[in-house]
């Protein structure tokens, strides 16, 4: 979770409890019922509440940003020798 809240560059909340997705999945069903007009209010209802939050490091998300620049100027590249290759 550290590693996607550097990537991310962006707060992760880890939910307590033993189920998130059953959880996530029973909220969706009680709105789905009308025992809440909207997702949100369920997830506020029905929420146990965050068990831990991820922070991330400045270094990290700054590194991985640069990463991802450099992986998207390589797509480029790779795409326009790609589609400027002569076929045969």
């Amino acid at each position: 979770m550290q590693i996607m809240a550097d990537v991310l560059n962006m707060e992760i909340e880890v939910t307590a409890g033993e189920q998130p997705v059953a959880l996530g999945a029973a909220m969706f069903a009680a709105t789905a019922a009308g025992l809440y007009p909207r997702v949100e209010d369920a997830q506020r209802a029905m929420s146990p509440g965050v068990e831990t939050t991820y922070r991330p490091d400045p270094a990290r998300a700054e590194l991985y940003s640069s990463l991802y620049l450099d992986y998207l100027a390589f797509g480029a590249f790779v795409e326009k020798e790609l589609t400027t290759r002569p076929t045969h």
